[in-house]
């Protein structure tokens, strides 16, 4: 089950975060609120069912940080400091993107200066990440089974006859 809701939210982070990559018009202070209180909904329901310890909250990290550097203040330096330092599960390709993208909706928001975008690309040059935009949503990750030994002595199973399996020898 864990490993289900895992791929799960692992499809719903890369999947809205593609969509943020992708269209102008969710690049906004409005939708990063609105993707940081439905993340809210989904880590309340994985601790409604005793799934927090689960690695599967840590699959929307990369969609809860592009949420949250949708909502902060891009103008100082400060803030260019505070993006590279907290925007870590994104790569470098990833936070320009969406910095490029933001689209002001609101008379009290701005639109984010070519000069910052420079400053924060500048900043997360040293960074060694992934060139790649988009998140792959065919990704899977792999299915572990766990180990449970027989409380049987298998030296000592008879195989039936009925199986037609003479061909194997007892070890």
């Amino acid at each position: 089950l864990k490993q289900a809701v895992k791929q799960l939210f692992f499809l719903i982070g890369a999947i809205t975060l593609n969509s943020l990559f992708l269209r102008k018009d969710m690049c906004s202070c409005r939708k990063g609120m609105q993707i940081r209180c439905n993340i809210s909904y989904l880590e309340e329901w994985l601790k409604d069912k005793n799934l927090q310890n689960s690695s599967a909250k840590e699959t929307l990290e990369p969609l809860s940080q592009a949420a949250w550097l949708l909502q902060v203040k891009k103008i100082t330096d400060d803030d260019a400091k505070e993006i590279c330092e907290h925007c870590t599960s994104l790569s470098t390709v990833q936070i320009v993107k969406i910095l490029n993208s933001y689209t002001p909706i609101d008379d009290f928001e701005k639109r984010v200066t070519p000069s910052f975008v420079r400053k924060v690309q500048a900043m997360l040059n040293n960074r060694e990440d992934a060139p790649q935009l988009m998140l792959d949503t065919k990704y899977l990750f792999q299915v572990t089974f766990p180990f449970t030994p027989s409380p049987h002595a298998l030296e000592l199973i008879q195989v039936p006859s009925s199986f037609k399996l003479g061909f194997l020898t007892r070890v």
